[in-house]
Parts: structure tokens; sequence; C-alpha cells
């Protein structure tokens, strides 16, 4: 098993977020209104020849034999509403599902093999950092992860991890959420012992205590009836510990295809209300576990009516804002990327932005703060 090179403190770093808070605090409302504004042109620009498919890559996150992947891109697959929309139109749909998540994904959009993808916060930082010309189109937010550990290990909360081995997917948005509940306690990389295992590998060796814990997503709610506890969550330690994503696609197909990559956001945006609505929960977590193989009951303990207005939502807001901001400068802490770039110039919001309008559903979701608090 690979052993994953330790987060390092960095304290100049630490000593610039305590002394930029109170002004992010203040200026990141202002700096997400002032994107929305110079971006939202209502005009949309036809595309001057349709494209022949549009090839899209997500991380596999399926227990089973089915690829998965939750959220509104995910609901269209399964539903086929891409097909539905584009295909008239002369235009394929190209699902492409990677068991290597999301490196695996940057790789393919290295090669040129995609052209949408839906990617957590780190590997998306990661690729646009090394020169993958992504944008966002859409946000996705709240994402819980959870700490899972065997009953010897006497892990008890996050304190009880020092020394521990505890498997992570390096890489993936797990690996900054985790950093981020390490840090919540004090405890830094250095601290535990951590071993880089995909999503599979990791429960395998947790179920066969090989480790004595995994920080993975909710999958791991069934390994319980092996006996395994699950001792915290991310959300427990607030929506800004929790875990971002976003559907990006490459700035060629943006200029290429605008009036199609309206499209595609449209359908996605639709799909975001319907998964915020609370009556819709019944049949959207059996269209999950059909799909995904993991149990019903899973996502219905974990998708809560009262968290779906915030954890719905398109809108590249100040709180996503303010997340992946914070996101790309633990990135670069760590050592995980060499350059920073600002979130604000990554969001293409206009299409989110033209969607909710075009569709009367721009009071659906309020506005988030970077605490995750409504502003509006």
């Amino acid at each position: 098993m690979q052993h994953a090179t330790p987060l390092n403190l960095i304290t100049p770093y630490s000593r610039w977020r305590m002394g930029m808070n109170k002004i992010l605090g203040l200026t990141l409302l202002m700096s997400a209104a002032l994107v929305s504004a110079v971006q939202a042109d209502d005009s949309v620009t036809s595309d001057a020849q349709k494209p022949t498919a549009i090839r899209i890559g997500l991380p596999d996150q399926s227990a089973g034999s089915k690829p998965f992947i939750r959220g509104p891109l995910g609901l269209a697959h399964i539903q086929k509403q891409l097909e539905k929309e584009f295909e008239p139109q002369g235009i394929k749909i190209q699902w492409s599902f990677f068991k290597g998540a999301g490196p695996a994904v940057n790789e393919a959009l290295a090669n040129k093999q995609l052209d949408v993808v839906y990617l957590g916060d780190l590997a998306a930082i990661i690729g646009r950092a090394g020169g993958l010309p992504t944008r966002v189109l859409v946000g996705s937010r709240g994402s819980n992860s959870y700490l899972a550990a065997t009953p010897e290990s006497d892990i008890q909360r996050i304190e009880d991890l020092r020394g521990k081995r505890i498997a992570v997917y390096k890489g993936t948005a797990d690996q900054l959420s985790f950093e981020r509940a390490l840090k919540s306690v004090g405890l830094n990389e250095r601290d535990v012992r951590v071993i880089n295992l995909d999503w599979t590998a990791g429960k395998a060796a947790l179920a066969a205590r090989r480790v004595d814990a995994v920080w993975g997503g909710v999958s791991l709610l069934a390994l319980r009836k092996q006996g395994i506890n699950i001792v915290t969550t991310s959300r427990a330690l607030g929506w800004s510990n929790t875990t971002q994503a976003a559907v990006l696609a490459t700035q060629d197909f943006i200029d290429r295809y605008p009036g199609t990559t309206q499209q595609l956001v449209n359908v996605l945006v639709d799909n975001a209300q319907w998964i915020g609505d609370a009556q819709h929960l019944p049949e959207y977590t059996a269209l999950m576990a059909k799909q995904s193989q993991i149990p019903q009951a899973i996502f219905q303990e974990e998708l809560k009516a009262e968290d779906l207005p915030f954890q719905s939502s398109p809108r590249l807001d100040p709180f996503l804002l303010s997340s992946l901001q914070d996101s790309i400068e633990r990135a670069k802490a760590a050592g995980l990327i060499r350059n920073t770039f600002l979130a604000s110039d990554w969001f293409a919001g206009q299409f989110a932005d033209r969607a909710l309008k075009a569709k009367a559903l721009e009071s659906n979701w309020p506005v988030y703060d970077a605490s995750g608090n409504p502003t509006k």
C-alpha cells in the first residue's frame, strides 16, 4: 500500500488566512455579485455549427456494475435526459465513467477526450492549476464525508486518529475534506498514517481490519452491518467543512458551442430544482439506489429535507466562491499545486444565471454567504 505524502502546515499561509478572514467575509458577497453582473449577458450566441457529440466524463461512485454519480448530472444520466434533449438535433451523448475518479478524469481532459466533466473540488483545482482550460458552469455543494472506524481501533473522535492507519483516496475531494477535519482539532497528516486507497479498496481494507479507519463517502454507512462504527461526519463540523464539486466544461467547448452549453445547463438547473423539492426525495433516493446498488435507506439517511435548499443550489454564489478559493489556497499550502488562481476567474456563471432567469427560478434558492447562511 502506498503511503501519502504529509500535508505540511505552512505558518505564513495560516497567518495570512487568519488575517484575511474578516476582509474575505465582507467582500465575498460583493465579489460574487460583480462576477454575476459582468457575466450575466441575457443574450445567448447561437452555435455557428452544432457539435456532433458531447463527451461527458465523471468519477464512478457505484457499488455495483452500473455506473453512478449523484446530483443533477447523475440524474440526467439515469433518465437519459441529455439524449432526449440533444439527439433530435443530431448530437450524440457519450458518457465515460472513471473508476480512477478525479485524476483519471483530468487525464482524459488533458488528452482532449472530454468536453464536460463533473469533479470534486480538489481534482478540479489540480486540473485548472495544471493548465486544463476548464470553466465552472454549475455548482454542487454540501456533500458529507464520513469517518468510519473499526471498534478495535478505539477511535471515538477525530482527535483519536493520532498514530492510526487511515485510508483516504488521494487526489480526490476526500483528501481536502480530511485535511480540514484534522485541522479542526489541531492535527495534520504528519500525525496520522494516511494510506492511499480508492473507495472500493478502502472499504475492503476496513472490513478486513487492515486499516483502523476510512475517510470517505456515503457508501461507508453500509459497513455498519459488519460492525464498523461511524464516528463523525464533515457536516458535523459545519457547511464549510463539507465537499464542494462542480460541472465544468472546457473553454474550447464553451467558445465553439455557447448555445449547446446553455441547453446543457438548462437541463441541469431543472434537475437541481427537482432534487431540491423534498416531495421528490423518495423517488430520487430510489433512482439512486437502483443505479448505484447502494441501499436506498442510506441515501434517505443522508439527505435531509431541511438541507435540500442549500445542497441543491446550482448558483455560483459567495459560499461556493469562498469554499473553492479556500481549497485552492489549501492545495497550494499542501504542495498539491504550484500556483494559485482566483476562483472568480474560473466561474462561467452566465449560463446558470440565464437558466434561472428564463425559468423564473431566481427566487427558488437564496444566495448563501461564505459560512453557508442565506443572505436573501
